[in-house]
């Protein structure tokens, strides 16, 4: 249907808009961000009275883990003694022979597979590779870890991790990595920040939907 002048209005918008698009396309962009340092880090900084370990320990908490401090791999023992009972965490759930040795020095039970514990929570103990200041993450190999499985199918996780073992930021951790295995084809490394969060439950954030529902590090200093 035709205007007074004889114009298709319909055809005539569409025209316009084609020709916006057209002059849009062949235009010079602007160009955007470009006062952006791409090497600067987006993490907010360690403070340098805090240092990294104090740093890790208030932004692991505030991602809703739990953190124990032992001053050596004695007092690590006892807490688990003491722990396990009162949380009927035994048997663990083990697949990192490091952590298997640790067990059996302090005569503690565990199993190699989940469906043998015979308990409605499955709680799996792991060692570490590092432990991120800037965002309060655990880097976990595989190889260290035993079993992907150790970190992924468990309702609460338990991280054993050394002092040592603690650095800045993420690009600190990948570098220690390549220096450890150099050429060496390594396993999967992964990192793990807080529990998973969902919306979908009547919109509102609920935390340990999927993956474990508890994280706790006990952190060695030696």
């Amino acid at each position: 249907m035709k205007d007074k002048k004889g114009f298709d209005p319909v055809t005539t918008n569409k025209e316009q808009i084609l020709a916006k698009l057209r002059n849009a396309v062949m235009e010079k962009p602007e160009a955007m961000f470009e006062d952006i340092d791409l090497r600067s880090d987006t993490w907010q900084p360690i403070k340098e009275e805090d240092g990294n370990a104090i740093t890790f320990v208030q932004r692991f908490k505030d991602m809703g883990g739990i953190f124990i401090y032992l001053e050596n791999e004695s007092e690590l023992g006892e807490c688990l003694h003491q722990l396990a009972p009162q949380n009927d965490w035994e048997p663990l759930w083990c697949t990192s022979p490091e952590m298997q040795a640790l067990l059996e020095k302090y005569g503690m039970s565990y199993s190699t597979q989940p469906e043998t514990t015979n308990r409605k929570r499955v709680v799996s103990i792991i060692p570490c590779d590092y432990l991120i200041a800037q965002t309060g993450s655990i880097v976990v190999t595989d190889g260290k870890a035993g079993s992907r499985k150790a970190y992924t199918e468990c309702d609460v996780l338990l991280v054993v991790a050394r002092t040592d073992q603690i650095v800045g930021g993420l690009k600190e951790a990948l570098v220690a990595l390549k220096e450890r295995f150099g050429n060496q084809a390594t396993t999967q490394a992964v990192v793990i920040t807080g529990l998973t969060q969902t919306f979908a439950i009547e919109q509102e954030p609920v935390k340990g939907v999927f993956g474990s529902r508890q994280i706790a590090v006990f952190l060695v200093d030696e």
